[in-house]
């Protein structure tokens, strides 16, 4: 009933759009009237349900959100034939669309509806009728929280955007952009009266003032307040609310075979009161509609290979691996098919010794040595892959490592063929706290603090301590993609930094150049060999980026629908002949 009573308030559901709609169509929603619900605490609460929800999409289905991000990074590049797949950035990252299975407007349209859905409470919520001043103030910090999150991401991702400070109830087509700065100072102003009023303790799924302190961290990195940042993320590590899981715990917590980083990430672990780590977990749960995603996580479908197609031949020239459902391996090991297919930097170059948990092939990490011709057709038949005998091109596709104890959740609607069940997802926790003021100290040149914080992850994992002298913000970014694969919105992150560096003119980057050169790009090519090499067909396209790319386009239909006013197109892309110099004031018109 735990996760059931979490949902309740889904009447949400009938009240506001969740995603696919343009942000700038206004559509008649149900029948009730807002008059007659956004008059009480209960009513409210109704519209953050839906804000809580809506935080979870890029964690589920084959490929979306987050697998949009880790394409766009150092880590990972499709490996999924499709032709809409994204692999040639160039050619198929456009304003018209950028396909089907990685659509990056889908997240300018999700991340502007949620902020329209924020602003709904924040116009409203002067007219409703509440308990206490502090319950009143709790939902204005919860909805600044999620807009701010959003505003965090969109800004990382498209760069100066329009800022919607307001709840618009009639069709308005006046937009104008404003600056990314503009906007980082209005949701660190929002963020700084959110930590103040957001509830210490919060049910699974809703937002605490630890999950508000590590949104302000990031935010306060972004603009380059580095001591402001410390203090948010020292908030969240030091307020008593959280702390490393260091101890089995959780579903199999008695048997040995495991270790307490495969507890951590068991579904049934992830949202328990013995869990202290999560700091704000996304909820989904199968058989229960309005708890439910359809499909569930598909994390064995996104990120394993496709281990099973024909491509593997056993010595003797026959296929040696099937997928036939429930074939002993096949469940066990989930029918992958690349969407997200991380590159030699994360399989091999940033595991540099052999007592990392996280890299432990005995249980947590998946080597390509465990695949095993599983076909009882091939006389090699339960003996360990000889990949001497495929075409080398085809291990894009089907051979490579991967995280096994992230990634293998279970399926309960194809358990004989399984692509990843129902679960939970981490959407903070307290590890990355550690690593966001580590690397706020490293901007502040404070190595010896810095180190701390990372051996705690380090610690914890059984992996060799670092030294003050390894802190740098490559080090920080080769420690994060150890602990945050699947979990940090990558892109995004390495976006931040690389504005960062931008605006202190650092490596010879500035803000002037920004879409000419940064370090998006340079650290995509130096640690990506897919990308680097620029010359692998894979499909109908090869792999391919530009340092333009570290700015996604902007829809051209929001652009497009907006003829009253101008929104600005990124740098590199059809359209940025039309651009303004972006608002640097935001007022209650926007």
């Amino acid at each position: 009933m735990r996760k059931i009573t979490r949902y309740m308030a889904c009447i949400s559901i009938c009240m506001l759009a969740s995603c696919g709609d343009d942000f700038l169509r206004i559509k008649p929603l149900s029948i009730y009237t807002p008059e007659s619900i956004y008059v009480d605490e209960s009513g409210f609460e109704g519209v953050l349900v839906t804000l809580r929800k809506n935080l979870r999409v890029d964690f589920y289905g084959e490929a979306g959100g987050m697998a949009s991000e880790l394409i766009s990074s150092d880590l990972a590049v499709s490996a999924n034939k499709a032709q809409d797949a994204i692999h040639n950035f160039d050619t198929q990252v456009l304003p018209t669309g950028t396909g089907g299975n990685y659509d990056f407007h889908e997240i300018w349209t999700r991340g502007y509806n949620q902020i329209r859905n924020a602003n709904v409470i924040l116009s409203r919520i002067d007219n409703g009728d509440f308990t206490s001043e502090e319950a009143k103030n709790a939902i204005i910090a919860e909805a600044y929280f999620h807009r701010s999150f959003w505003y965090y991401r969109l800004v990382h991702l498209f760069g100066d955007i329009p800022f919607l400070n307001i709840e618009h109830t009639a069709p308005k087509i006046d937009f104008y952009t404003h600056s990314r700065r503009t906007i980082l100072a209005k949701i660190i102003e929002d963020m700084s009266f959110a930590v103040e009023w957001l509830p210490e303790a919060a049910v699974p799924g809703a937002v605490s003032r630890g999950a508000g302190y590590h949104l302000f961290a990031k935010i306060l990195l972004a603009d380059g307040q580095f001591e402001r940042a410390v203090q948010a993320a020292s908030a969240v590590i030091e307020g008593g609310w959280y702390s490393l899981m260091s101890i089995r715990f959780g579903v199999v917590a008695s048997n040995s075979k495991y270790n307490v980083i495969w507890d951590l990430h068991r579904k049934e672990n992830k949202s328990i009161s013995e869990n202290k780590e999560g700091i704000l977990v996304v909820q989904e749960q199968y058989g229960f509609p309005e708890a439910e995603i359809s499909g569930g996580t598909q994390s064995m479908r996104r990120y394993v290979p496709a281990w099973w197609n024909n491509y593997i031949k056993d010595p003797d020239g026959v296929r040696g691996t099937i997928d036939t459902n429930g074939n002993e391996f096949l469940v066990f090991v989930g029918r992958g098919v690349g969407y997200v297919r991380p590159c030699t930097y994360h399989n091999y170059d940033i595991w540099t010794d052999d007592t990392d948990l996280r890299h432990d092939p005995e249980t947590n990490w998946f080597p390509t040595d465990k695949f095993i011709y599983n076909n009882p057709a091939s006389a090699y038949y339960g003996q360990p892959v000889d990949i001497r005998y495929t075409n080398a091109m085809d291990t894009i596709h089907c051979w490579y490592p991967f995280p096994y104890y992230k990634i293998y959740v279970e399926d309960e609607e194809r358990p004989q063929s399984p692509y990843g069940g129902h679960s939970d997802w981490y959407l903070f926790r307290l590890a990355e706290t550690y690593l966001l003021r580590a690397e706020a100290y490293v901007w502040l040149n404070q190595p010896e603090k810095a180190v701390e914080d990372v051996n705690k992850i380090r610690s914890r994992a059984h992996a060799a301590l670092a030294s003050p002298s390894e802190m740098s913000i490559e080090y920080i970014l080769d420690e994060r993609a150890r602990e945050l694969f699947a979990e940090e919105f990558r892109k995004t992150e390495l976006t931040r930094i690389a504005f960062i560096m931008a605006d202190k003119g650092l490596n010879g980057y500035s803000a002037d150049n920004f879409s000419g050169k940064n370090f998006w790009y340079d650290r995509i090519i130096e640690k990506n060999e897919f990308y680097r090499a620029g010359n692998i067909m894979w499909g109908p396209n090869m792999f391919k980026l530009s340092p333009f790319h570290v700015l996604w386009p902007v829809p051209a239909t929001a652009i497009d629908s907006n003829s009253g006013g101008v929104i600005n197109q990124n740098e590199g892309y059809i359209g940025v002949e039309k651009n303004q110099a972006p608002l640097t004031t935001i007022d209650d018109q926007q």
